[in-house]
């Protein structure tokens, strides 16, 4: 199985000190779900689901300071003392902690400032986000176990209209090296060649699935950062340490077990870094957002799909498993391709047995590469109108005949 010890699940141990949630939720708990589930945030409407969560994210004490942290406002220790009624030393010591232990908050800067993340991505990452995975404790696992029922729920759908797709899916190596084309940085080797910085992690969806007992068997070490913020991750105690030749032998050793890498599209070059995760379709939320919720405005348009040579094909339904986003089907012994799912990966092209897949590149498909000022324009219009739409469809249930059971409220 390679040089990964590949468990299903993780047994953990009792709950780290500091590492509690509140018995019960208080009026702090409230204003933070109000908080977490705004447009700005990318967030889930009040429902007890997310209350359960947020409840679980924050002890009683920590709720009290956590409630001044509104969304898109970082803000010092110094004003959440006066907002909180506690001292400058309490504050700062419990936001620290909440930032760089707990991981539940986001800090920076000097002096430093701490701000709301959203729930995905932004939290979910951080707070499950090791080199170590043993340090995981039980109050991870109930984590994992309250963000799955909240995922479930569909939510993310909302806003993923009207957006610039963030991540692309490379064709896995065997298939990659072999095909020839203008498109650049298709093939990984390309892409890690540019940087000197290399941190390697653990993926933190195969890790949520593997805590609530529903791990699929598959390596956890293949999530990479590149480039200045490689080193950040490493010195924050987030990643290990790696190198070009390490991460390209862990994604392969990943790929073996069927799973894909992905990589951002560009954000303005090799200096600004790059990073990259190795996906299973069982776990992976960016393939979920597809295979669960039938939304593919998340990922790129691949540059690549399969071709299929009908005559060669002898329905023997070896591609339709291969495919980690249900792309391919057979009903009665015939093949059917569903192009909005293909990421582009080329493992059913693998497992055809008699080569009647193969990889042919997409008339048309866009490019990747752009600039930090075209990004940026690009993704603001699509993030405001879907922040926008969720606000407004909210306001017109909340309206409506049942909106006071379309709303929590303390």
């Amino acid at each position: 199985m390679g040089r990964q010890t590949v468990l299903l699940n993780l047994s953990v141990g009792r709950t780290a000190p500091g590492f509690k949630g509140a018995r019960t939720p208080t009026r702090a708990h409230f204003r933070i779900m109000g908080h977490f589930s705004s447009p700005l945030l990318l967030g889930p409407p009040a429902s007890e689901k997310l209350l359960a969560l947020v409840t679980h994210l924050f002890s009683e004490e920590e709720a009290e300071l956590v409630q001044h942290l509104q969304p898109l406002h970082p803000r010092k220790a110094t004003k959440i003392a006066v907002l909180s009624g506690r001292t400058l030393e309490q504050t700062t010591r419990c936001l620290d902690f909440l930032s760089l232990k707990k991981r539940v908050i986001l800090s920076y800067g000097d002096p430093r400032r701490y701000t709301l993340l959203p729930i995905v991505p932004g939290t979910f990452e951080m707070a499950l986000m090791t080199p170590v995975i043993s340090d995981r404790n039980a109050w991870h696992k109930e984590f994992a176990r309250l963000f799955e029922e909240l995922w479930d729920e569909g939510y993310i759908v909302e806003y993923t209209k009207k957006i610039v797709p963030g991540i692309r899916y490379l064709p896995v190596f065997q298939v990659g090296s072999s095909l020839s084309s203008a498109w650049p940085s298709e093939k990984l080797e390309e892409i890690l060649a540019p940087y000197a910085d290399f941190a390697v992690g653990n993926c933190q969806c195969r890790l949520a699935m593997r805590l609530i007992d529903k791990g699929c068997g598959k390596p956890l070490e293949n999530c990479v950062v590149m480039g200045p913020n490689a080193v950040k991750f490493i010195e924050r105690g987030l990643m290990r340490r790696s190198d070009a030749a390490e991460v390209l032998a862990l994604k392969r050793e990943a790929e073996g077990f069927g799973c894909v890498s992905w990589i951002n599209n560009d954000i303005g070059g090799v200096p600004r870094g790059n990073s990259s995760c190795s996906c299973c379709g069982c776990c992976c939320h960016a393939m979920r957002s597809i295979s669960q919720f039938n939304a593919p405005g998340m990922l790129s348009i691949p540059h690549f799909r399969p071709l299929i040579e009908t005559e060669r094909c002898v329905s023997c339904g070896r591609c339709a498993p291969a495919c980690p986003m249900g792309a391919l089907s057979f009903a009665d012994g015939v093949l059917s391709f569903e192009k909005t799912r293909c990421i582009g990966c080329g493992l059913c092209s693998l497992s055809c047995p008699t080569g009647a897949l193969s990889m042919g590149e997409v008339p048309n498909a866009p490019s990747h590469a752009s600039s930090l000022r075209k990004i940026f324009f690009d993704l603001v219009p699509g993030y405001l109108s879907n922040a926008f739409r969720v606000w407004m469809k909210r306001q017109v249930r909340s309206s409506g005949p049942n909106g006071g059971q379309d709303n929590m409220s303390d």
